[in-house]
């Protein structure tokens, strides 16, 4: 069972997540592609920055955070779209990232932070259903991010995070140069080509069938999407709590399988997009307990950084060539990756101990 206790930062990830999902969607409409790209990227990429700011703001960054992709909500209102986008990208990132942290130091509390995200998705899907204007649906995210922030406030000061005591490796890049580090930023990727199919191969490939408009029932495949990893997140981490390094990446290559054959799942119409979500969403419930795993190799930073370089070049095949050849391409780069990712992740010496030890029993 989760934490109840907990509930304040669950909630603010959950509202600061609808607001994230819901812009992510409707930006397909009303953003260009060049600033769809940044958006995208900068979401998870602009996470970098955290260490940088970690020195001025310590444990009050979330604040700061909140503070700045507020003002990004505010700057798309006076059409000043390339700032606009860029506060809210870092704002966003950076305090998502913050939010993770607190989370994660427990299997049950990355379980907790999942199902918070995926209960904000679910709401977002409701709130694209009602096909509200560009300017309703940035002055109701400002007006959800107040209550985001209000929300983590009581749970900064019920845990006294001002005097918490983070290690500093948790909040640098020099593990990148290695050879778990480096392993980890591919596995980011390949989570981010995951994580943003949702909300950018699937409407792209909806909009083909739709005359270029998003379809009403894209937003009922986000919520069945979330519901599916509300209800089968904590079965399966508890499943998966016992896998290694290279065992709990695998579900990730039967994901950009699915995403290679986009095409074939016919996902321009509602079956089709209903099947491969449903296969997608399944896989997406293992994926939190490589939050748990790659915190405990100090390499959280790193693989949520590269997250928005995976969700950045999937945006960039679906908006630049057709949703067809963008899925191919993207799904083909991340399986390589992933076998990349195995290699560096395989521990020759430990596996060598392992089989002199078997050797020895026998």
């Amino acid at each position: 069972m989760l934490k109840l206790k907990n509930i304040d930062i669950y909630f603010s990830r959950l509202i600061s997540a609808l607001c994230l999902f819901w812009i992510l969607a409707e930006a397909n409409v009303w953003l260009d592609p060049t600033n769809n790209v940044l958006l995208v990227l900068g979401y998870r990429l602009f996470i970098l920055f955290t260490p940088f700011l970690f020195l001025f703001f310590r444990h009050k960054l979330t604040f700061a955070a909140m503070f700045l992709l507020e003002l990004g909500i505010a700057l798309w209102l006076l059409d000043l779209t390339l700032m606009g986008t860029v506060c809210f990208a870092i704002g966003i990132s950076v305090s998502g990232y913050m939010l993770k942290y607190y989370s994660s130091f427990s299997t049950k509390g990355a379980a907790g932070n999942k199902i918070a995200l995926n209960l904000g998705s679910i709401l977002s899907g409701c709130m694209i259903a009602l096909s509200l204007n560009k300017c309703a649906t940035l002055i109701s995210c400002g007006i959800l991010m107040i209550i985001s922030l209000l929300s983590f406030a009581k749970y900064f000061h019920r845990d006294n995070i001002a005097k918490f005591n983070s290690q500093k490796n948790h909040f640098n890049l020099i593990s990148l140069i290695s050879r778990k580090g480096l392993a980890w930023s591919i596995v980011g990727f390949v989570i981010g080509v995951k994580l943003i199919s949702f909300v950018s191969i699937l409407p792209q490939f909806a909009m083909l069938g739709n005359n270029g408009i998003l379809p009403h029932w894209f937003g009922l495949i986000l919520i069945v999407n979330s519901l599916i990893v509300v209800t089968l997140q904590i079965p399966i981490m508890n499943l998966v709590s016992k896998l290694n390094r290279i065992q709990a990446i695998l579900p990730l290559f039967l994901g950009m399988i699915i995403i290679l054959l986009s095409s074939a799942f016919h996902i321009t119409s509602l079956m089709g997009a209903l099947i491969w979500t449903c296969s997608l969403s399944i896989i997406e419930c293992s994926i939190s307990y490589l939050d748990k795993l790659s915190q405990d190799d100090d390499c959280l930073l790193i693989k949520e950084a590269s997250v928005g370089l995976g969700s950045a070049l999937t945006v960039y095949f679906v908006r630049f060539f057709s949703p067809n050849v963008g899925a191919i391409y993207i799904g083909l780069i991340s399986i390589m990756l992933l076998f990349i990712s195995v290699i560096l992740f395989f521990d020759r010496k430990a596996f060598n101990q392992k089989a002199i030890a078997a050797a020895y029993n026998n």
